[in-house]
């Protein structure tokens, strides 16, 4: 081996080029970073109802965690949502009385997010360019207070790994934290590389994505993978039940209209079953558990064809297979409350339920917002004109059934999403 002498002249620069290749890497960690509130209110100018507008960044959108997933942090302080506002996609939260804003992961890019119900932890997936991806436990209370107190740490000294991802299966289909917070579902696919693809083309004209998945299971606390079970369609939209131990709800993802799209898995005896057995005639979508017993979803109605039997927002009861149409989006004739709504190519589009039972809550094409009455079946038009752009709104209610969440590009015209929440007026009630 070859010993180089360096001068101390060398010794100097060669550190001090390390320590500013260190500080420059230190630089970039954006985690705990605080945001001033970006907040304001307006009033809906159909309904008359109030919008709180959390979030309204002038340059990057915020998307919160899919509507099957947790928005509120254990505490119900604050809401979780993802941008680009310091340069690369990352998981934020934002307070949601006064409107201050932090920063809650860095690094390498990362998704799935599942926050715990129970206490200060968010789970989530971190996939990198060379080598395999990890399942990461993260300490966010840690991260507020220290936020808090301006003394941040580097990002891994506040996250944990639980695993890494074996080279033989890609994360794909989403992830679920069971409500016993014990296993994290994962769905899963065989590496693209080795997938044969079939790709049918629906009577929509759109092209199904269709290769084979699977389920498997992470204890959290050991790292242990265990195989759940394979299907052989795309894995998509893994949801864990927030009320009943070991059960999961998942879909055939397919980019438009799968022939069969909810299924319920029961991770006790690792067996999947078909959840509503749907008809060539029905367009099934946006699957969410409601409660204990019954999850809502959404049978479109945006086509000629489809208008010609049942559709709107359903109720599937998991114990019976008991069905409800909750409700459809109304036309001009019908009802004086809801005569803004363009009716011709209208539809409910995603939908969410509160844990009372007292309410469906759906969005439609057009971007307005509708509250259902479960027990009595009537409809209220909440808030209008929420444009679906960049993305849809994907309504869901806060844990006290008392407010509804949304992402929002009305106030960009569709060029960007902010976080909106709006209280169920007691007239509704």
């Amino acid at each position: 081996m070859k010993i180089i002498k360096l001068s101390k002249a060398k010794v100097v620069v060669f550190v001090v080029g390390v320590l500013l290749i260190t500080l420059a890497n230190e630089s970039k960690a954006q985690i705990g970073k605080r945001f001033p509130a970006e907040m304001s209110v307006y009033t809906d100018s159909v309904t008359g109802v109030l919008v709180k507008v959390l979030t309204n960044h002038p340059e990057y959108s915020d998307n919160r965690i899919y509507q099957t997933h947790p928005q509120w942090t254990y505490d119900n302080r604050y809401i979780a949502f993802r941008s680009q506002r310091t340069g690369s996609g990352q998981l934020f939260f934002v307070h949601e009385t006064s409107g201050e804003i932090v920063q809650i992961t860095d690094g390498e890019r990362n998704g799935e997010y599942n926050l715990s119900r129970k206490k200060g932890l968010l789970y989530f997936v971190r996939r990198f360019e060379d080598k395999p991806a990890q399942i990461i436990e993260l300490d966010f209370d840690r991260v507020l207070a220290d936020s808090e107190k301006g003394k941040m740490k580097r990002y891994p000294d506040y996250e944990r790994v639980v695993t890494e991802w074996p080279d033989s299966l890609r994360v794909s289909g989403g992830m679920g934290l069971d409500v016993e917070e014990d296993l994290l579902y994962v769905g899963v696919t065989p590496p693209y590389d080795t997938l044969t693809w079939v790709n049918p083309i629906d009577d929509s004209g759109h092209r199904i994505k269709n290769h084979p998945g699977g389920i498997r299971t992470v204890n959290v606390n050991t790292g242990e993978i265990k195989p759940g079970f394979n299907v052989d369609f795309t894995m998509g939209h893994v949801q864990a039940s927030p009320f009943v131990p070991r059960e999961i709800v998942f879909c055939h993802e397919t980019g438009g209209d799968s022939p069969q799209r909810m299924w319920f898995g029961d991770m006790e005896t690792n067996t999947y079953r078909p959840l509503y057995i749907e008809s060539d005639y029905e367009w099934v979508t946006h699957e969410t558990v409601a409660d204990a017993d019954h999850v809502y979803f959404n049978v479109l109605s945006h086509l000629e064809r489809l208008k010609k039997k049942p559709s709107g927002i359903f109720s599937v009861n998991l114990r019976n297979g008991n069905v409800r149409v909750l409700g459809q989006v109304l036309t001009n004739d019908v009802n004086s409350e809801l005569r803004s709504i363009p009716a011709r190519t209208n539809s409910f589009w995603h939908c969410n339920g509160s844990q009372d039972g007292q309410w469906a809550v759906g969005d439609d094409f057009t971007g307005n917002i509708t509250l259902i009455n479960v027990k009595t079946g009537q409809m209220h038009l909440l808030t209008t004109g929420h444009v679906m752009k960049p993305d849809h709104t994907h309504p869901y209610f806060s844990t006290d059934n008392k407010r509804v969440l949304i992402q929002s590009g009305k106030l960009s015209s569709g060029e960007r999403l902010a976080i909106m929440v709006i209280d169920i007026p007691e007239s509704f009630k």
